[in-house]
């Protein structure tokens, strides 16, 4: 209970910490000791200063009714909450790869609870969130920006807006990618690339209605029951070592592997929130390296091969960070598509304040516009990011529950 990492609550007062020392009877964190009697651990996972945990994925949809049973069908997700917001027209629905066996509140596309929502807001697994505008199913030349295309792209991903390409793709992991591929193709499902297509062999990206690219990625055979697990979110950044200590430091996400590809002018940077029982977990499962010296992310391994934990795929292609011109295309400026990330956390009002104090920018602070319990932040690079309070509720401000 008193392990050095573990995220604790103080009883008396509410705030949620990570222990830094602990003698077993005791533990110290927020700068103070503590009895073992005057804390308890919290039901839930999270990371870093303010307990975050990586939880979603915006993407905007032209037809739920399309979408919603597609990654159902084809990668096993469940539907685990659905928002609606008439007065602002749109509704948001919450995809998750639960674990086999995983009891969730029921949810349908024709209800959602209360309960549901609770799931959601406490949840250690991460999700896709689908974002539905009213009326896009019905417009015939509606069509999403998949992130892929733009002035720095090549060939067919060329194209004159925007300026540059920001969000990239999602990912899910599965033991075998041909047998997976040749699945997919047999029930439809088109490919942008199959798995012998191109310069890299044995992964392939398939297409989603929308256009949107999904990495399929082998993991090892670790005799999980689930074909695939989500694995990633992919971002172009622009300084990638500055990115990746912001997520570091605000979130407490976990350095996993530096992929550096000095032949193609790229480095990829792969964090997850991890806990320290779950990042033991997988060192001792990584079948590509000896962590028994420790462990050193800058080395090859094969740790997002091993986790179920949902990564975050940074890639930054190299002398963009010297170039005063470079800005990645976040995804909310036209042409539209992806939208933000987002992360659960604890005492989102002093999350928010400390946050800000120590240099991060915002766009949405917790007290502003019409929506409580929620906020959201810059990256370096200009991404949204949705910062949501684990005790946050939407019933009464949405109509469907």
């Amino acid at each position: 209970m008193l392990a050095v990492g573990g995220n604790i609550k103080v009883k008396a007062c509410g705030s949620v910490g990570t222990i830094v020392q602990s003698n077993g009877h005791a533990c110290k964190l927020l700068g103070k000791w503590f009895h073992k009697d005057e804390v308890e651990p919290l039901p839930y996972l999270g990371s870093g200063p303010y307990h975050a945990r990586f939880q979603q994925t915006m993407l905007r949809i032209k037809d739920p009714k399309v979408s919603v049973p597609f990654y159902e069908k084809h990668f096993g997700c469940k539907l685990v909450h659905w928002i609606d917001f008439p007065q602002w027209t749109f509704t948001v629905y919450f995809l998750e790869r639960p674990r086999e066996g995983q009891v969730l509140p029921p949810c349908s596309l024709e209800k959602a609870t209360i309960e549901s929502e609770r799931y959601m807001m406490t949840m250690s697994g991460a999700t896709l969130e689908l974002t539905h505008n009213y009326g896009s199913e019905k417009d015939d030349n509606f069509k999403v920006w998949n992130g892929n295309t733009g002035k720095d792209g090549d060939g067919p991903n060329y194209a004159e807006e925007p300026a540059a390409r920001g969000f990239g793709h999602v990912a899910f992991n599965c033991d075998d990618v041909y047998e997976a591929c040749a699945i997919l193709e047999k029930n439809g499902v088109k490919f942008q690339k199959k798995p012998d297509d191109g310069r890299m062999k044995g992964l392939a990206f398939a297409l989603d209605p929308d256009g949107y690219w999904i990495e399929i990625v082998r993991r090892e055979k670790l005799g999980w029951p689930e074909y695939y697990n989500l694995s990633q979110t992919m971002m172009r950044v622009k300084d990638g070592p500055k990115t990746v200590e912001f997520y570091k430091k605000h979130f407490g996400m976990t350095l996993l592997r530096v992929m550096d590809m000095p032949q193609y002018g790229f480095t990829n940077y792969f964090l997850a929130c991890v806990t320290p029982e779950e990042l033991d977990a997988a060192l001792k499962a990584d079948k590509e390296a000896d962590h028994s010296a420790g462990f050193d992310p800058t080395k090859p391994n094969g740790l997002t091969k091993v986790l179920w934990n949902t990564c975050l795929e940074l890639t930054w292609n190299h002398g963009t960070e010297k170039d005063p011109n470079f800005k990645v295309h976040d995804g909310n400026a036209q042409p539209q598509g992806f939208g933000h990330i987002g992360f659960l956390m604890d005492d989102l009002e002093a999350s928010c304040a400390r946050m800000e104090a120590e240099g991060a920018s915002f766009k949405k602070r917790p007290h502003e516009g019409n929506m409580r319990g929620i906020a959201f932040a810059y990256d370096p690079n200009g991404y949204w990011i949705e910062l949501i309070d684990r005790k946050a509720t939407f019933q009464g401000v949405c109509k469907n529950y």
